[in-house]
């Protein structure tokens, strides 16, 4: 399946040019519904990359929040709140009526975090894994924008694999996670994102990690994102 899909992908991109060098940095950006391999199938992109490529690769998703939080002098777990579409609690109302000057809006980290992923990407040689990475790089050149997805059922047995949960309560996770992540998407980009917004779809049940690693790298390299050594 994947060498048949190698196969496709160099017939369709064979007419394409890639990035002159002007600059622009590399980057890459994996969207994912809940219950995919997300993290596993970046860092086996990352270990092909840097054994090829003259620049280091690094792998960025949970640190994002981390830099935001420090650069708002803001509580991780307030910043945490926004990315998991959690309304504000009536403490944060009380603290903000009386502490509008160290008060950090819902807005205020959503520019903040958006700074953030887009000086990163525009660093270059860099996977950025979820953050709505899709949403706030895609003006952006230099990006390859993948989403990964797979079928329900496979999902909630890859989740309640992964963390130790019954199937039902995998199933209530993947279905509230889902929905919290098409709200984040549309909180950056005001509006929907589609299959559009992708150069890429793959299906993580049809397609193991290894198979979309090598799929991912093999597209990087047609569209000359990645300098040999």
């Amino acid at each position: 399946m994947a060498n048949n899909l190698i196969h496709y992908f160099e017939q369709r991109f064979s007419g394409a040019v890639p990035i002159p060098n002007t600059g622009v940095k590399p980057f890459v950006t994996i969207s994912r519904e809940t219950g995919c391999n997300s993290i596993s199938i970046a860092e086996k992109l990352i270990r092909r990359l840097n054994a090829v490529s003259n620049q280091h690769w690094k792998l960025v998703s949970k640190e994002i929040l981390g830099m935001a939080a420090d650069k708002l002098h803001l509580d991780h777990h307030r910043l945490e709140s926004v990315f998991n579409a959690v309304t504000p609690s009536q403490m944060d109302e009380i603290l903000k009526a009386f502490s509008e000057k160290y008060y950090k809006s819902d807005k205020a980290i959503r520019k903040s975090v958006r700074e953030i992923i887009r000086d990163i990407a525009h660093d270059g040689y860099v996977v950025i894994v979820g953050r709505a990475g899709v949403a706030i790089t895609n003006d952006m050149t230099g990006g390859l924008h993948c989403r990964l997805h797979a079928p329900l059922d496979w999902r909630v047995k890859n989740i309640a694999s992964l963390r130790d949960l019954d199937e039902q309560s995998a199933k209530e996770y993947i279905i509230d996670s889902d929905a919290k992540r098409e709200k984040l998407l549309m909180d950056f980009s005001g509006k929907t994102i589609c299959n559009m917004h992708f150069d890429v779809g793959l299906n993580n049940q049809r397609l193991n990690d290894d198979q979309i690693a090598d799929l991912l790298f093999e597209l990087m390299k047609m569209r000359g994102l990645i300098a040999v050594k």
